[in-house]
């Protein structure tokens, strides 16, 4: 509401986190920040860091972090509107409960979307949509399918909205909320945040439009889809595009099918799978989960086949079995999409290939330990049953974990005893604390990012930190991740980069994202290092490098452990990899001495 999000910035802005922490910790300065022992765990050396400049705390430890009202809420043990009520006694600042003011303006946030809506689709059958329209009609969407799914057409030029679609002082400052317009640097009107782009309305599942996405015509360098800014009526971490249309669908079959894309969407349904639903320019979230529970008992994943579509189903698959819904993936042909699959196939061979369906919890398993069976080397085993046992931290039930540990044993060739013997023995440096006594040694044992992870995570946290640096975002885009998390951040971050939204360190921290992506992220946005502006750019392309680097690392070893010595096919690859390798660092070494 419009209301409370006023109350959380004043807090932020006016509520220093350091001097509300301090009044129940003990802080002494360190460098820029403020450390002391931890509130949440057992500790005797301090590792509880308080950023100052960047108003959220982190422990090294635990890894709890958060926001002020994350510390009031995990502290005090309460929900957000008590944390709220506190930081009002605390602070004096009103929360300003306007309920009939409140509805009234929210009306209103749905009246002026409902307003360009009709502007676009008018657009679009107009003379200005004529190329709109073509590209539309050359990828198969015809007018039937445009009108079904209310596309509509944002003209170019920047003056379109301000003063002619919304015409009173209320309905211009409630469009710039929802992000149709955005303020002038200038000091001039308002401008237009869609432009020359084909509109998709997102309704809620009332049928009212509480956002849009905006993608561009054929290829170009702008980002290929915008999506509107997140507003009291639109949470893009829990809202599916389509999901109004297709819940009577879902309802009947309990049955949903994810894709990533909204065109994906549309070439699915019009082969008739109308149970089709994407996510908004996000990876996949717990409440979007608990969201699709309330509708639907199975869930299929279907996605690409190359390394970032695996990646997005395991995230979704692992949430998926954590939340206890039923969940099958589709991995498409590589290089293929829903879209070019349901031109290219008709309405029966399209439903015979989305029959190809793999349980959650094989995928997962055979993705955590990274394409390693009983031949396996011991170590290639032992970094296996690492992220096997990382992964089972979310899950509290033995029956649950057994289960999967039993599949990683069947998979590795090793004894069930064997595996339950290390994951509740020594090497279980991963199963949960049974008591407070032990969060201390558990966190100590917990180990940390590895080389590769710590490189990809160091790139985030500078594009998150330094904003000039998403101007590599072409090169970050084609970037293959290692580290699944890193992945998401990337995503996450890139999406409200796009969208105009604020990437900052408080972003971040205070989003809706799973906590155990801001634990991956929070200590590398708490160190204390600033650059100028030419250095984080040096400091930024060195990264890149090194992680191509550790890419190239890694194909390498999978081929020695993966297929046999004497195929030709694997000495082919391995010279590859070798030549591209020292073609990087010869790049590299001439890039560090100046040579160009």
């Amino acid at each position: 509401m419009q209301f409370q999000r006023e109350f959380i910035d004043r807090i932020r802005r006016e509520v220093p986190i350091e001097s509300f922490i301090s009044r129940f910790v003990p802080l002494q300065k360190r460098g820029r920040n403020m450390v002391g022992l931890c509130p949440f765990h057992q500790e005797k050396s301090p590792s509880f860091n308080v950023s100052v400049d960047k108003q959220f705390y982190h422990c090294f430890g635990c890894k709890a972090s958060g926001d002020l009202f994350q510390f009031v809420m995990s502290y005090e043990r309460v929900d957000f509107q008590r944390a709220k009520e506190i930081l009002s006694e605390y602070s004096g600042i009103p929360i300003q409960e306007k309920a009939k003011e409140e509805v009234e303006r929210t009306e209103l946030l749905y009246k002026v979307n409902k307003k360009a809506l009709l502007f676009f689709q008018e657009n679009l059958r107009g003379p200005q949509g004529l190329a709109a329209r073509e590209y539309l009609n050359s990828r198969g969407l015809g007018e039937e399918i445009q009108k079904s799914f209310q596309l509509g057409y944002a003209p170019g030029g920047f003056n379109h909205l301000a003063g002619k679609v919304f015409n009173t002082k209320e309905e211009i400052k409630a469009a710039l909320e929802v992000g149709l317009i955005r303020e002038s640097e200038k000091g001039k009107e308002p401008y237009d945040f869609f432009r020359d782009r084909i509109m998709f309305p997102v309704f809620d599942l009332s049928g009212r439009v509480i956002a849009f996405s905006g993608r561009i015509l054929g290829p170009g360098k702008e980002s290929k889809y915008v999506n509107s800014p997140a507003s009291s009526i639109f949470d893009k971490g829990r809202t599916f595009y389509h999901l109004h249309q297709a819940k009577e669908s879902i309802q009947k079959s309990r049955t949903s099918i994810l894709v990533e894309g909204y065109l994906d969407v549309i070439g699915l349904v019009d082969k008739g799978l109308e149970n089709t639903v994407a996510c908004m320019g996000t990876a996949v979230t717990e409440n979007h989960i608990r969201t699709m529970k309330k509708f639907s008992d199975k869930f299929l994943l279907v996605l690409d086949g190359d390394s970032a579509g695996r990646k997005g189903a395991l995230h979704a698959a692992e949430l998926c079995l954590k939340e206890g819904l039923d969940c099958f993936v589709i991995l498409l042909p590589e290089g293929k999409d829903p879209f070019d699959l349901s031109k290219e196939l008709n309405r029966q061979e399209l439903h015979k290939l989305l029959e190809n369906q793999i349980p959650a919890s094989s995928f997962v398993v055979e993705e955590l330990l990274d394409k390693a069976d009983s031949r396996a080397l011991p170590e290639k085993k032992r970094r296996a049953l690492d992220n096997l046992y990382q992964f089972l931290k979310g899950f509290n039930r033995d029956s649950d974990k057994e289960f999967f540990l039993g599949l990683g044993a069947r998979r590795l060739g090793i004894s069930m005893d064997a595996v339950l013997r290390d994951y509740k023995g020594g090497g279980a440096k991963f199963a949960n604390p049974k008591s407070d006594n032990n969060k201390d040694k558990s966190a100590k044992r917990v180990s940390g990012p590895n080389p590769a992870e710590k490189c990809e995570r160091e790139i985030i946290a500078l594009l998150v930190k330094a904003n000039h640096l998403f101007r590599f975002s072409e090169e970050l885009s084609g970037l293959e991740f290692l580290d699944s998390k890193s992945a998401f951040l990337w995503d996450f971050i890139y999406t409200r980069y796009a969208s105009e939204e604020e990437v900052s360190p408080a972003s971040v921290i205070s989003s809706e994202i799973p906590n155990e992506f801001k634990e991956s992220i929070a200590p590398f946005l708490i160190s204390e290092a600033d650059m100028s502006p030419e250095d984080s750019v040096k400091v930024f392309k060195g990264l890149l490098n090194q992680q191509k680097l550790f890419v190239i690392d890694k194909r390498m070893e999978e081929l020695d452990s993966g297929s046999p010595m004497d195929d030709p096919e694997h000495f082919t690859k391995l010279a590859y990899y070798k030549t591209e390798k020292a073609k990087l660092l010869e790049f590299i070494r001439n890039e560090n001495s100046g040579v160009r």
